[in-house]
């Protein structure tokens, strides 16, 4: 199991319902091989492995780079998007998500 792996499988667990303000769905694609779909509301969380339906907010961009900012090693700025190392339909919702499952 590789480490995103490891980590979109143990979101569920770190849901945070209280810090939820809308149902939202969101799309990850992570280099290659790493497709997500998460679907969160102010009660539960579910995670399916692929694309499902079209997301409120997509992420797109190199795998190694999630798993820094996930990790706290890099902290995503405006440079990352326009540059295109990160392509997001929806860069301040990605926040709502950061927050749904705080560390």
């Amino acid at each position: 199991m590789s480490e995103v792996e490891e980590i979109f499988n143990g979101l569920c667990q770190r849901f945070n319902k209280a810090n939820v303000t809308a149902e939202r769905s969101y799309y990850f694609s992570l280099g290659d091989h790493e497709k997500w779909t998460i679907h969160i509301t102010k009660e539960k969380c579910t995670v399916q492995k692929g694309k499902y339906d079209e997301a409120d907010c997509f992420f797109k961009g190199p795998a190694e780079l999630f798993l820094a900012v996930w990790n706290g090693e890099h902290q995503l700025g405006p440079m990352d998007f326009l540059t295109g190392k990160v392509k997001s339909n929806n860069p301040l919702l990605l926040k709502d998500f950061v927050r749904a499952f705080q560390k």
